[in-house]
């Protein structure tokens, strides 16, 4: 028997297949970054400095004196900010001489001395940011509407502006994967500066303290794998449902 398979229905097949395993490898990435942090955030360096005072001569070292530094309220909310050029570092971070503080600390110094020496992917990141800022404040409110949608439409609105509705979130999780495609080289560099930042610093000074450094840094990257994961699956299937509804127009 012979079954002649639009490409829209192989799309739809595919992403519904690796949906939930997304989600899955979502929630365990951030469970593993919290276990790290948490688990690294015992254990504190032998140098006894803080991540706040190792981030500002890091910072001084590698030609970023301009780079402000400052709290961040929240838990986990450490940051650069290249508008400002400053690295905001959470109470958790700032204050504590833990080997997780320190990696995130470093790691933030690692985004502020690729923003003062031009790294490519940064800057590119950044443009991109700033040119869809509408669109990130937008994708949030409509990712909710567009799963009521899926459900809803048909007895609310018309075909042609649920047609237009679909399109809009797939060019939303379009720019959401290009975002986090670009993203990826970015922080899996800053990790890779702040290792080697951290032990040529002498902030961490044995093998022990290394392998924990590497630890919270290698889970914190898997969350933006997970994020590049959810938006290609979620960017195919409302794909594959565009698809769909155009040949039928």
């Amino acid at each position: 028997m012979y079954y002649n398979s639009n490409v829209e229905d192989i799309i739809f097949i595919i992403s519904g297949i690796l949906l939930l395993p997304a989600l899955i490898f979502a929630i365990v990435a951030q469970f593993r970054v919290m276990g790290a942090f948490n688990r690294y955030s015992q254990y504190s360096s032998t140098s006894g400095e803080t991540g706040g005072s190792v981030a500002r001569r890091l910072l001084d070292q590698n030609g970023c004196t301009h780079v402000s530094l400052e709290l961040s309220a929240g838990h986990l909310s450490d940051h650069y900010d290249p508008r400002t050029k400053t690295v905001r570092l959470s109470q958790d971070v700032f204050h504590s001489s833990s080997l997780a503080a320190l990696g995130v600390a470093a790691h933030e110094v690692g985004h502020a001395i690729q923003d003062h020496t031009g790294y490519a992917p940064l800057r590119l990141r950044n443009s991109i940011i700033r040119s869809t800022r509408l669109v990130n404040m937008l994708i949030l409110p409509l990712i909710m509407i567009g799963f009521l949608g899926l459900f809803l439409t048909p007895w609310l609105i018309s075909e042609d502006f649920f047609f237009w509705f679909i399109i809009a979130l797939c060019v939303m999780y379009g720019i959401s994967a290009v975002i986090n495609i670009i993203t990826l080289p970015t922080e899996y560099d800053a990790s890779r500066r702040a290792k080697r930042l951290l032990e040529e610093d002498g902030s961490i000074r044995d093998q022990e303290e290394k392998e924990g450094v590497a630890s919270v840094l290698n889970a914190a990257a898997l969350t933006y794998v997970a994020a590049l994961v959810i938006s290609l699956v979620w960017f195919m299937r409302f794909l594959a449902i565009a698809i769909s509804i155009g040949r039928n127009r």
